[in-house]
């Protein structure tokens, strides 16, 4: 296993300690019906890589945190408490050390204008060093 996955299962081995949320499986495709809602979805977004002298590596993954939900009042009330969920339990700066710093680096906002639905995307940075042999 990658540390990208570790590092990924990490985050939403704390996510799924929130009541409330559904977790469609990871890296799947899968739609996500109304039914289902609030969902959260984990994913990888970019790795930019540093060469060391040594072969080794420095890395930041960036990983999204998107929470799908649906609301007949104040959509944004939704976005916000999912958001917070998000943010509480991800609060380790070491994520249980998986990687040498974990940090939410930006928060969006993103609404359905033809329906209910509204999502919030989290981005968290995870920064972590390879030796030449790890790969």
């Amino acid at each position: 296993m990658t540390q990208r996955i570790t590092i990924r299962d990490a985050v939403l081995s704390n996510l799924k300690t929130l009541s409330g949320y559904t977790f469609p499986p990871a890296g799947t495709t899968e739609s996500i019906c109304p039914e289902k809602l609030p969902a959260i979805i984990v994913g990888f977004a970019n790795e930019p890589v540093d060469h060391q002298m040594d072969g080794g590596t420095s890395r930041q993954l960036d990983l999204t945190i998107a929470a799908v939900v649906k609301s007949s009042g104040d959509i944004y009330v939704e976005l916000d408490q999912a958001a917070a969920d998000i943010e509480s339990v991800l609060q380790d700066d070491s994520l249980e050390g998986t990687c040498d710093l974990f940090l939410l680096s930006q928060t969006q906002f993103a609404l359905d204008q033809d329906h209910p639905l509204g999502e919030v995307r989290l981005t968290y940075s995870a920064q972590y060093s390879s030796e030449p042999t790890d790969f």
